[in-house]
């Protein structure tokens, strides 16, 4: 059977009287139109459209629906003049002012149009506008029902956010056409008109822009009614939401004119017009943070000033402290006055809470957007002081507005936060000094009977222990009885019950143990009853807080006695280990808990409750569910103080554990392993622990598969030889040195697990009863040292052994070690394997920097020689080899290299390496500057002298000795650093730069008061003419506002520009390259580029405070169009600016639309290879990650290009399935941070 008769019968189907068919035969014909592989037959294509078309004057609704669905999913597979046919019917039915409902199913029928016709390609568009724009603007102009109206704006605004970019031919038309709509006597009229003012807003060019915003500016002057007003002022809001970064040379007539209504006396009564003029300030703030700045200062006062507003309300105080003096009024009164309260907030008529509410939001905008005014927004004497005022307006009458101004003074402590993180700010103190003010009001909220309220006080006070740890110790008192109240009360309900623990919990956490002593009689009851509860959530919670309870009851050194509140804990704590039929979570919990009991009070108990809770936690661990906490809980009680008596469980408990040691969840092993290690120190020496058990179970973790896991199995060894040498040397030197031995040729080896291999290395050499020097000589040398048949060992593994060589021979006899030297050094200068030699210099090295080698004969002339090698691996380990053996003998080597340097020219760069060496490691330690300092005035000339090389690699290792030795002697070398800085020559001038980025080091250093005053000197050099200076002096800015960002904070503004600048692309900066065939060109400017977005980045997380955050977007953006590192890197940047700055973000959204249209629509040729299409394809992920990021963000729709991006390219095909498994690796990740967390 054909498509064709399927699609005749489907027609015929249609028209049957009986409905059922009708609509059967829509819905199939809708699913079929879905699928991708559908194709149409061109001559059924007429007859099809036409029934379809005739099924909108169907008299079963759901029969209309279908063939609306139909109409939407056919309008993309149909011919051109058949998909305008379906346009025109459906505007002619949209536009007939006869029949209502077939109007209003025309009207869905051309949304579900507009929505499935894609933006590009542009033909299909371009016909939709073609064919309805005229006519629309026709009938908004002529068509005297409002109806029609009405549906004809809202095809407008669908059009102008899809096709917008398609419309500009009509763009002058339609905005003269809707803003005739504005001064309507029909309220929704004006409504429809406005949106759709805002959405043209986001596609006119300048010139129409300026007109619009004239005659709405026009408009709103001349307005006298009250209705018009509002209306006109929406629409200013509405243009300020899509467009808000175009206003700011409009703000010297919008302002005023907003402020003016606020404050005209004739218009007092008006409260919506004063909400919808605050609604209009906080769209500005958030939408044109920087061109607002000038007016704040007036905004503020105004929202200061109406968040107080409250006429219907005869106890209102002028001062804004009315909440503090109504909490010194007896509860009499209160209760007298209640009556009359409620009476005036369930007044219908009562508008002015909504009034406060827009004023609260329009200064949690300030707050957001301007982290850089949080000093004066607590400062009670300045005049945009708001912190005070919404401490005094806790006592808010309407919950709802209660509860934003809590919500506001959040986002006040969240600010501070992310500012006080980064430096030290004026604003953290600030908030210190007024918590005795907030804490006063708070606790008055605590009491209320509103559960919301209650909610939203602990919310607010959660915040405030997470921004200032230990702020409220002296508060306490005032806020326990809150705390004991929500707990308590009857009418308290579980999400209440849960935020007072939770802010209990972060509370004891975050406070001495000592401030709660006091209070621990009238905590404990209501904690313990909560551990009981029914509901998992509250009873997981109060487990957890029992946790913290624990450990306040009994801290180190403390006298306070815990006897009272033990047995209670104990009882209530086993209870839910007991039982066997509860929500995972409280399993978890009550076994965490447990285990912090056990480890803290393990001495309280008798011994058959001991025995019985060891006897359940041994029941836990065989539990493949709650065996990972009840790990990390026998861990606690393992490391505890109180050596607890384990012996009724032990051998059962480590045979448990080392049998989790083959499971293949990685966090169990390492729970096992850290557990198992605690258990061998405390218990270790006992008879018969099963070390043999252990050992063979750790050693296949010795790999380099999980380093990590290598570590903790290393450690605990380590751990083993030193408590149980005699059992356990044997054991290891047959399990585990074998796996070592593998672990060692690896390329992979490093960092703690490397520590961990030195550590039992270090311990074998101290006990040589089972395993003699010599043999773990044999077995280290003999990795190199293999037969033809044997894999050959990573160049990168060499420095491992070398250490591990070191360590043995260090703590060796004497005569072991000279023996070891004696043969290194005659072998290097005999032709043997280059990969024996290489390990033997490298070996050289490492001995020589930990045990002096100076009167070892011949050592000097065997490294020397080793640098005339061919091979360059060799040279670099003889350089290597001589700075670490003068790090061990500086009074005998270092005046060698130094002369070596200007004596041996070919082997300077060598040279100044081993130099390099010896500068690094001294450094470090002030043993070391004291030994260095002496020799001073014979380095500096030799660095000074070679600053000016042409070669790059010889200038590098010249800029980080001067770094290093400039923190040995700052007084002395930072001056002749920055007269260096001036020098004629680029190189001179670029190797100083660089040299400045060794200067800083994350720890406080004498240099930092130097740098501090002098750093502008150098920064001096991103203006410099030369490419590779620049680069320079934006690394060095790079490094430092990575390292010690509070060096740069106080010039940054002034280096910015020119940072930005950098960011550019430069076409002076790309020539062309000929060859032959073909050109290239060749951008000379790129690694400039990216050090420049490089810093930016860095910037975004260390400075955010002192960024104009604006101007910034507004750069990111140029990056997003540039080459594909700079692109990845911009992605970034948008994720990270959704968690510091998402008002910042919102208000430059538009301009980031279109690079990333581009990036996520980006095809690769056909002739592309597999890397450039896998390239391309992560490109699109990553900026399809920083998408999901920005739709995370509320109010993102409001900008209407973003939103016509989203619907219109992101979630339409082909992009749609790359998106949603993009959205779900996000949701997975959260997943997985939620549960580290809770873990």
């Amino acid at each position: 059977m054909s498509a064709a008769i399927n699609i005749n019968s489907t027609i015929e189907k249609m028209s049957n009287p009986d409905k059922d068919f009708r609509f059967m035969a829509t819905h199939d014909l809708a699913q079929e139109l879905a699928k991708e592989a559908f194709r149409l037959d061109p001559n059924a294509e007429p007859k099809l459209v036409t029934q379809l078309l005739k099924l909108l004057e169907d008299p079963s609704n759901n029969v209309q629906e279908n063939a609306v669905n139909c109409l939407g999913l056919l309008i993309r597979r149909v011919r051109e003049n058949t998909a305008g046919d379906i346009v025109d019917t459906l505007c002619t039915h949209m536009l007939n002012d006869k029949k209502d409902e077939l109007r209003d199913i025309s009207n869905i029928g051309l949304k579900t149009v507009i929505r499935q016709v894609p933006y590009d390609p542009p033909a299909l568009s371009s016909l939709l506008v073609k064919r309805l724009t005229s006519r629309l603007i026709t009938a908004v102009t002529t068509n005297e029902k409002p109806e029609v109206k009405m549906c004809c704006l809202d095809i407008l605004n669908d059009m102008l956010v899809k096709f917008g970019g398609h419309m500009i031919a009509d763009h002058e038309k339609i905005m003269r056409a809707v803003l005739a709509q504005l001064t309507s006597g029909r309220p929704a009229t004006r409504k429809r008109a406005i949106t759709c003012l805002g959405y043209l807003a986001v596609s006119l060019p300048d010139p129409l822009f300026a007109e619009l915003m004239t005659g709405v500016l026009g408009l709103t002057g001349q307005a006298r009614k009250s209705d018009h007003i509002r209306t006109l002022v929406q629409a200013l809001t509405a243009i300020s939401r899509s467009v808000g970064f175009r206003l700011g040379k409009y703000f010297p007539e919008i302002v005023p004119l907003i402020v003016g209504y606020c404050e005209d006396k004739k218009l007092e009564s008006d409260d919506e017009l004063r909400e919808n003029c605050l609604q209009a300030f906080e769209s500005l703030i958030l939408r044109s943070s920087k061109d607002v700045t000038p007016y704040l200062p007036q905004i503020i006062t105004l929202c200061l000033k109406f968040i107080r507003y409250d006429p219907n309300y005869a106890s209102e105080d002028d001062d804004g402290d009315e909440g503090m003096g109504d909490a010194e009024e007896d509860e009499e009164g209160d209760a007298e006055d209640e009556g009359e309260d409620e009476g005036d907030i369930s007044d219908d008529d009562d508008m002015s809470w909504k009034v406060r509410r827009s004023a609260t939001k329009c200064l949690s905008a300030v707050i957001v957007t301007r982290p850089d005014l949080l000093p004066e927004l607590y400062d009670p004497n300045s005049q945009i002081a708001i912190a005070p005022t919404l401490i005094a307006r806790f006592s808010e009458r309407e919950e709802n507005v209660k509860l934003d101004v809590f919500s506001t003074f959040v986002d006040l402590i969240k600010q501070t936060g992310l500012v006080a993180k980064r430096t030290t700010s004026r604003a953290a103190t600030s908030l210190r000094d007024i918590t005795p003010k907030l804490v006063q009001s708070v606790t008055k909220q605590l009491k209320e009977r509103s559960v919301k309220t209650r909610v939203g006080a602990f919310a607010l006070l959660k915040e405030l222990v997470s921004v200032l740890p230990g702020v409220l110790a002296p508060h306490i008192s005032a806020l326990v009885p809150g705390v004991v109240y929500s707990l308590g009360d009857k009418n308290s309900n579980s999400n209440l019950k849960i935020e007072a623990l939770t802010f209990l919990r972060q509370l004891m956490s975050t406070h001495p143990e000592d401030a709660f002593h006091k209070h621990v009689s009238t905590l404990s009851t209501p904690v313990l009853k909560a551990v009981g509860d029914h509901y998992y959530r509250i009873s997981a919670e109060g487990l957890r807080v029992c946790l913290e309870l624990i450990r306040v009851i009994r801290p180190a050194g403390s006298s306070f006695d815990s006897r009272p509140y033990v047995d209670p804990l104990y009882q209530a704590i086993l209870s839910q280990l007991q039982a066997q039929d509860l929500d995972q979570e409280v399993k978890e919990a009550a076994i965490a808990c447990v285990g912090s009991l056990v480890a803290t009070l393990g001495d309280a108990p008798t011994p058959d409750v001991l025995s019985k809770i060891l006897a359940l936690l041994l029941d836990r661990l065989r539990n493949e569910i709650t065996r990972v906490t009840a790990v990390r809980a026998l861990d606690k009680i393992a490391a505890s103080p109180l050596h607890i008596d384990l012996s009724s469980a032990l051998n059962d408990y480590t045979r448990e554990l080392a049998g989790f040691l083959r499971k293949s969840n990685r966090q169990l092993r390492q729970a096992s392993l850290h557990c198992l290690d605690n258990l061998i120190k405390g218990y270790g020496t006992t008879s018969q622990f099963p070390y043999s058990v252990i050992l063979t179970e750790v050693a296949p973790l010795i790999t380099d598969a999980d380093l990590h896991i290598t570590h903790l199995a290393l450690r605990l060894c380590v751990t083993s030889l030193q408590v149980a040498h005699q059992e356990t040397a044997p054991l290891i030197a047959e399990k585990i040195l074998p796996q070592t031995t593998a672990l060692l040729r690896s390329s992979l080896l490093q960092g703690l697990a490397l520590e961990s291999l030195l550590a039992l290395y270090t311990e074998l050499i101290q006990r040589q009863t089972v395993v003699s020097f010599e043999q773990l000589l044999d077995g280290l040398l003999s990795l190199v040292k293999r037969k033809p048949s044997d894999p050959p060992v990573a160049k990168q593994s060499l420095g491992s052994i070398a250490q591990c060589i070191a360590v043995i021979s260090a703590r060796a006899q004497l005569a072991q070690r000279q023996t070891v030297v004696s043969l290194f050094v005659r072998d290097i200068q005999n032709p043997i394997d280059d990969t024996v030699k290489w390990l033997y210099l490298l070996g050289l090295g490492e001995i020589g920097r930990r045990v002096d080698l100076s009167n070892v004969d011949q050592l000097r002339v065997a490294v020397l020689s080793a640098m005339d090698l061919p091979s360059e691996e060799l040279k670099q380990a003889a350089s290597f080899a001589l700075g670490n053996i003068a790090v061990g003998s500086m009074e005998s080597y270092l005046p060698f290299v130094l002369s070596e340097i200007n004596a041996r020219p070919k082997q300077q760069y060598l040279l100044l390496h081993s130099l390099r060496e010896i500068i690094v490691r001294q450094s470090t330690s002030p043993q070391g500057v004291q030994v260095l300092q002496p020799y001073l005035g014979q380095i500096l000339p030799i660095l000074f002298q070679h600053c000016e090389t042409e070669e790059e690699g010889t200038r590098n290792v010249v800029a980080e000795c001067l770094g290093k030795l400039a923190l040995v002697c700052p007084q002395e070398l930072l001056p002749r650093l920055k007269e260096r800085a001036k020098s004629p020559s680029a190189h001179a001038r670029a190797t100083v730069v660089s040299a400045l980025k060794y200067t800083i080091v994350e720890q406080p250093n004498p240099i930092d008061a130097l740098l501090l005053v002098e750093i502008r000197h150098f920064l001096e050099l991103l203006r410099d003419p030369e490419v590779a200076v620049r680069r320079a002096a934006l690394l060095t800015l790079n490094f430092a506002a990575h390292n010690k960002a509070s060096l740069i904070r106080d010039v940054l503004p002034e280096y910015l520009p020119v940072l930005y600048q950098e960011s550019k692309v430069r076409p002076e900066l790309i020539r062309e390259v000929d060859l032959g065939p073909f050109k290239h060109k060749v951008d000379d400017g790129l690694e400039l580029r990216k050090a420049a977005f490089e810093c930016m980045y860095t910037l975004l997380e260390t400075t955010f405070d002192r960024l104009d955050l604006s101007q910034f977007v507004h750069h990111l953006a140029d990056g997003l169009k540039d080459h594909y590192d700079i692109k990845m890197m911009c992605h970034l940047m948008l994720i990270r600016l959704t968690h510091y700055a998402p008002a910042a973000l919102l208000e430059g959204l538009g301009g980031l639309v279109e690079p990333l249209r581009a990036t996520v629509t980006t095809k690769v040729q056909d002739t592309a290879v597999k890397q450039q299409v896998e390239r391309n394809q992560e490109m699109i992920r990553s900026a399809l990650r920083a998408i999901v990021a920005i739709e995370k963000l509320p109010n993102v729709d409001t900008t209407a290009k973003w939103d016509e991006f989203i619907k219109g390219t992101v979630k339409a095909p082909p992009l749609l399935e790359t998106y949603q498994n993009v959205l779900a690796e996000d949701a997975t990740q959260h997943t997985q941070q939620d549960m580290m967390d809770m873990s």
